[in-house]
């Protein structure tokens, strides 16, 4: 009893000095396209987390919102933000739908059931550890995760159908890098030897841009069948969110040695 009292002590110790407010990391910042991509990412989920930050930085106005993967020995926080047009002015909540038709707009009311709401937090001095975070946009490249290349978007999918529970998957970021569009999922491992997740960066690089936000999925007659669409529609079919970046900071090129041969876009079926 006595041993158990003083290891809480000690983890209690331990515990307070990693998260001291002296010593708070910032996260890593993911600068989304546009807000349409941001609400996609945040609000389309099982049980959408929908608190977004908002706050000035060098006379644009920020809104942003913390998202969490699991990665290495702990939890991967991004702060994932777009830089809003001057004329556009937040209100209480940002409203999302995707069934149907994609629409997402800001509003005071959040009270018609056929829309997501998540609610904005005007913020008149942004914590350091946000500034922090958008001034830097580079991470240690031991840092980074395992950077692995699919044959093809299917793999992605199929990844993303194991990766599911409760309704909700993880995004399909994609990004261009050096002429390529990359669409790539970061795949934890779990319980990898010490640590909680083994970060797997699953990508493809195509010359094809994304034409929707979502790419849908199904099997048919022994074969997979993929095809972008604008929103969610049939729940016969598995639908996979793609969320555009400006910037993706986790991401490193593949070698010379590996080169670009055999990559492939997303094939579409009717």
């Amino acid at each position: 009893m006595e041993n158990n009292r003083l290891n809480s002590e000690v983890g209690n110790m331990v515990l307070t000095m990693k998260v001291s407010p002296k010593r708070i990391r910032p996260p890593i910042a993911v600068e989304v396209v546009d807000l349409q991509n941001l609400a996609r990412l945040v609000l389309n989920r099982g049980e959408p987390d929908g608190l977004f930050w908002y706050f000035p930085v060098d006379g644009e106005k920020i809104l942003g919102s913390l998202f969490l993967i699991p990665y290495w020995r702990g939890s991967l926080p991004l702060f994932c933000y777009t830089r809003l047009p001057p004329e556009v002015e937040p209100k209480a909540f940002l409203a999302y739908r995707s069934i149907g038709q994609e629409e997402c707009f800001f509003t005071n009311s959040g009270d018609d059931p056929r829309y997501v709401y998540g609610a904005i937090m005007e913020i008149e001095s942004p914590p350091d550890f946000l500034l922090k975070s958008l001034k830097n946009k580079t991470v240690n490249r031991e840092f980074k995760p395992i950077m692995t290349k699919a044959k093809d978007v299917t793999v992605l999918i199929r990844t993303l159908l194991i990766l599911s529970e409760d309704s909700s998957s993880p995004p399909i970021w994609s990004f261009r890098q050096d002429g390529y569009s990359i669409f790539g999922i970061i795949a934890p491992v779990f319980d990898y030897y010490d640590a909680n997740a083994l970060p797997v960066f699953l990508y493809v690089e195509t010359k094809e841009e994304p034409r929707a936000g979502f790419l849908r999925y199904f099997t048919e007659q022994g074969r997979e069948v993929t095809s972008f669409v604008d929103s969610i529609g049939e729940m016969k079919y598995f639908y996979a969110r793609i969320v555009r970046l400006s910037h993706m900071p986790l991401w490193t090129a593949p070698s010379a040695a590996e080169g670009r041969r055999g990559s492939k876009g997303v094939k579409q079926h009717s």
